[in-house]
Order: structure tokens, then sequence, then C-alpha cells
């Protein structure tokens, strides 16, 4: 069986606390492969999260990743998963924004909201009136969008 280095930056390690980075980095001998992937799992929504790009792609990830902090079933299940403490996990997770290390910019919010615009638009299938409203929130934000676009490019 081939082994596979995996290196993680010494801020995101900083950022995810000594409990959980020495979980990750000196237990990485002795843990499955199957907690591994769900140890990655929370390191990339961690990662994503601070992430600093302003592009659609980036700000999408950092919205998604933000959002599924607060998704408790979900985020806990993973957090079992890969055997991390999800009461740890979130204290690190809200640590981060006290501090601003998380913390999203005018563009990356514009990303957001007109994703969250987008998908609600796409689900709505049935009632024309409330599709046709979302249309027009889809236009108020892909136009906040280009203002924003201005400010930053």
């Amino acid at each position: 069986m081939q082994n596979i280095i995996v290196s993680y930056s010494v801020e995101l390690l900083k950022l995810m606390g000594t409990k959980l980075s020495t979980q990750i980095v000196t237990e990485a001998h002795s843990t499955p492969s199957e907690t591994k992937l769900w140890q990655a799992v929370v390191v990339m929504a961690f990662e994503d999260c601070v992430c600093n790009l302003n592009d659609k792609k980036s700000s999408i990830a950092k919205w998604d990743a933000f959002k599924w902090f607060h998704q408790k079933d979900d985020f806990e299940n993973v957090c079992y998963l890969a055997e991390f403490e999800p009461e740890y996990v979130l204290e690190r997770f809200h640590l981060a924004i006290d501090n601003e290390i998380i913390k999203f910019n005018q563009r990356q919010i514009a990303w957001a909201k007109y994703h969250e615009a987008l998908k609600a638009y796409q689900e709505e299938t049935e009632d024309k009136k409330k599709r046709k409203e979302l249309r027009m929130e889809l236009e108020k934000q892909r136009k906040n969008l280009a203002f924003s676009t201005l400010k930053y490019d």
C-alpha cells in the first residue's frame, strides 16, 4: 500500500487548534483511511472559509463551507466520522470569526447572494408568480455583483 503525504499550512493548523492539529498530524500513521477522508472534509471547510479570493468559484465555496458549519446534523455526523469533537471544531470556527480570520468582503457577499438567488430561482418550477419575483431578485443580485466588480477590479 502506498503512503500519501498531505501537508497543511502552519496558519491552518493554528486556526484548527492544538487538539485537531495533533490528531491530524501526529496520529496520521494510525488513522484509518476513511477517517482521514472525513478529516480532510473538515480541513477543507476551514480552508474554504479563510480564503480571501474574490472570484465566483472561491466566493461560493467559502459561502457553502460557512453555511455547512451551521448545518448541525450534517456537520456533527462528519465530525464524528472524522473522530473530531463537533463542539471543539465549532469553538475553533467561532474563534476564527471573532478574530476576523474568517470574514467576508463585499465582493464575496455579492457572489454568495447571487448564488442563493440563482438556486432559489432554479428550484422554483411551479409557481409562476414566485418565479417572477425570484427572477427579479436574481437580476437585482446580478446588478449588485456588477457594481462590486467595479469596486474590486
